[in-house]
């Protein structure tokens, strides 16, 4: 709302006896436009007094045209269904001026090939290594935001000789091989000593078949994110957290964090949306905060969302094991660490070589 005072210069007389000889001009001033017309009167006052008088008006500025967009989204517990439930409950999209079209996915290749196809505009939480290998393939995309830290994937165990990377020599480990993570593992594992791949028995596996692997002993140990790390907590209280993949990151690196998730925006949507970025981040900001303020009512969307029982998701977003963090890339942090990323995908041989700085995106 803003508030603008209009003061208004008015002249005004007592009527005479003579009659007026002449028009009288009479000049108001309009939010900065200034408006003369002519008043004609029979009579006009030999004392003219001059007074101005103070208007106040509350005015409602018109809220953007919102930018319609398409949303890449996952039909499956995961961050991308937690953005979509949290935002489509409280419309945080029209509040920003984003009207968001969902584009679920059965899959996660198929989640990714959005961009790709046309399909969507935006996947709003992709892994930085994913984008580096489609932007070297030809893809016209820019990352624009980081969306989730990498301190929401941790390994986790019931093994109580387990604690720690070294420990797993030996030892089945269930992880995503096309993750991310799977390439911090193999980098934290260079800069220590360890094989990963000769050292770990590597059981390839997506979230969903991660924790069921652990849950019934069929291996050591899991890499997991939510929902399953509550989801295998409810089912097994004796599960619990090894360390986290931002803890090794920083350890190998002095980041100050890793990166889960980003955000990628087609080149083409971009150029024809201005203004759509700062929209987005200021909407993906409100998300994180929300979550972060208001823990049990994100249970309940969550919850209601994915049809599992209240308080599941509260624990995992009470221990921060739920949350987002949403930093523009063109800020020097969240750019080297993004960066950094890309070279030690190419040191490690997961990747052929770095995308250029081109992929990030700058206002």
């Amino acid at each position: 709302m803003a508030v603008i005072a209009l003061v208004i210069g008015l002249v005004v007389g007592a009527f005479a006896v003579g009659p007026i000889t002449a028009p009288e001009k009479v000049v108001t001033r309009v939010i900065g436009e200034t408006v003369t017309r002519t008043v004609t009167s029979t009579a006009i006052s030999t004392a003219i007094v001059e007074r101005q008088v103070t208007v106040t008006v509350t005015a409602t500025p018109t809220p953007p045209q919102p930018i319609k967009v398409r949303f890449a989204s996952i039909a499956f517990p995961s961050y991308m269904m937690f953005l979509q439930l949290i935002v489509e409950a409280k419309r945080f999209d029209l509040k920003h001026g984003l009207d968001i079209t969902w584009v679920p996915q059965t899959t996660i290749a198929g989640f990714y090939a959005t961009i790709t196809t046309g399909e969507a505009d935006v996947i709003p939480g992709g892994g930085p290594l994913v984008f580096q290998r489609m932007y070297l393939e030809g893809v016209k995309l820019k990352i624009t935001n980081t969306l989730v830290p990498m301190s929401a994937v941790i390994i986790a165990t019931t093994n109580p000789d387990i604690r720690s990377v070294a420990d797993l020599r030996g030892k089945k480990l269930a992880i995503d091989v096309g993750a991310a993570e799977f390439v911090v593992l193999k980098t934290y594992g260079k800069v220590v000593g360890i094989d990963v791949e000769k050292e770990i028995t590597i059981v390839p596996s997506a979230y969903p078949v991660a924790r069921s692997r652990l849950i019934t002993g069929e291996v050591d140990a899991a890499v997991l994110v939510e929902p399953h790390i509550s989801l295998a907590r409810k089912e097994n209280p004796n599960i619990r957290r090894v360390v986290s993949f931002e803890d090794l990151w920083r350890e190998i690196t002095g980041q100050p964090y890793a990166v889960y998730l980003v955000t990628a925006v087609r080149e083409d949507f971009l150029r024809a949306n201005p203004g759509f970025v700062e929209r987005m981040i200021a909407m993906f900001q409100e998300v994180e905060d929300f979550i972060r303020r208001n823990p049990e009512e994100a249970d309940r969307i969550l919850a209601e969302g994915m049809k599992i029982e209240r308080s599941v998701m509260l624990s995992g977003i009470l221990s921060r094991d739920v949350q987002y963090m949403t930093i523009p890339i063109w800020r020097e942090d969240a750019k080297s660490v993004v960066s950094s990323m890309f070279s030690k995908a190419v040191e490690v041989g997961a990747l052929p070589k770095e995308p250029g700085p081109e992929i990030l995106y700058s206002p």
